[in-house]
């Protein structure tokens, strides 16, 4: 199988603000810009990712915890009351 770089498909129009661009009439700002921001999206879209995937471990962990607490049949301490006094 030959491994040809030069046959890859390349972009030639894009979309932005729902109007279609040739790429070839983009100035290389614009394309710089683009494609920062498509790098900016992809890296958002990873940290979204991250951050879900964190918060489900945690919250995973916290119900192994309550788990092993009932088996190892700990007792929690009995909740004191706070009374405040007036202050006049």
């Amino acid at each position: 199988m030959e491994n040809n770089m030069n046959e890859q498909q390349k972009i030639k129009e894009v979309t932005l603000f729902d109007e279609v661009y040739k790429v070839e009439n983009l100035t290389h700002r614009v394309t710089q810009s683009f494609v920062a921001i498509q790098r900016m999206d992809k890296e958002a879209q990873e940290a979204n990712y991250q951050s879900v995937k964190a918060a489900s471990a945690v919250e995973f962990q916290k119900q192994q915890l309550k788990t092993m607490i009932e088996e190892d049949k700990i007792q929690s301490e009995p909740k004191v009351e706070v009374v405040e006094e007036d202050k006049k």
